[in-house]
């Protein structure tokens, strides 16, 4: 903040009429408003992600103990993702904005209070008994913590199926009518056996294989924090290490896995953590699904 104060010295010195005067006023606040990063959405719901932009100076940010990088843009802006977990405390918290040389700055947060409801899913035994291996769930781990820095995505996302939305982000999940203490990290989307799954957004395929779960599932990095994964297709047409754009296609629908039937079940992640996908699409509910609010 000195050398926007001193520049406005200078200016002050150099205008003597009216018209100076206006240009000093212009030329004083601008630099200072330039310092100034934003995040919304204001407030956040529980699930949601916040989108932060600043100045080229500013490198990080950190709300309580979660952190996101932020990353340079061909606007010159800097710009990260900073994901709100369903599992986070509702609140007003402060997010720490750094840059590598200078004060950081504030802004304040208001995290909004989010119910979830609840939904019964009927399995066979057969079906609920299907677990995870060891291999499986370190491929996973490995795909949500891996940060690529190349940038591949762009607004808006497209809905990977046209099919109404049968069961949303966040409900509460119960298996035959027990609790299973999980929630849903992401949506089910109505979609008949063999339609298409389709890329929501460019980016590159980091794993394209059959799970005991998932079934035959494909993740997609899109980059700076953004990743989306495709469950239960019937087939797969893609292969790790395949670069795909925003509309092509990863497989076709199916119930492989831990399913009941044909349906895609897909999810978004933000630097790690689930968010919810009806934030980044426009996703119709079906007539009679959980509905939260």
């Amino acid at each position: 903040m000195v050398l926007p104060m001193k520049m406005c010295a200078i200016s002050k010195n150099i205008s003597a009429f009216g018209l100076g005067l206006l240009s000093t006023a212009l030329f004083c606040t601008a630099p200072l408003q330039a310092q100034k990063c934003t995040a919304s959405p204001v407030p956040v719901k529980l699930g949601e992600t916040l989108r932060i932009t600043c100045p080229a100076e500013f490198s990080s940010a950190k709300l309580e103990e979660r952190s996101a990088k932020l990353y340079l843009q061909p606007d010159g802006k800097r710009f990260g993702l900073l994901p709100i977990s369903v599992k986070d405390r509702p609140g007003t918290f402060s997010l720490l904005v750094s840059r590598d040389d200078g004060a950081p700055q504030n802004l304040l947060v208001v995290i909004r209070r989010t119910i979830f409801p609840s939904q019964n899913v009927k399995l066979a035994p057969e079906i609920e008994g299907l677990r995870s291996t060891p291999e499986e769930i370190a491929l996973l781990t490995t795909f949500r913590e891996t940060i690529s820095e190349t940038r591949s995505w762009a607004d808006p996302l497209a809905p990977p199926v046209p099919g109404c939305m049968t069961s949303p982000f966040g409900v509460k999940r119960l298996h035959n009518g027990k609790p299973t203490g999980e929630y849903h990290g992401g949506v089910d989307q109505r979609t008949p056996e063999g339609e298409a799954i389709r890329a929501v957004a460019a980016g590159t395929i980091t794993f394209a294989k059959q799970f005991n779960v998932l079934g035959n599932a494909a993740g997609i990095d899109h980059g700076q924090g953004l990743e989306s994964m495709y469950l239960h297709m019937s087939r797969l047409v893609v292969a790790p290490g395949a670069a795909v754009q925003r509309g092509d296609i990863l497989g076709y629908a199916g119930a492989t896995g831990r399913s009941t039937g044909p349906h895609l079940h897909w999810v978004l992640y933000v630097n790690g953590v689930n968010v919810n996908p009806a934030q980044w699409v426009k996703l119709q509910p079906c007539s009679g699904a959980a509905k939260k609010r």
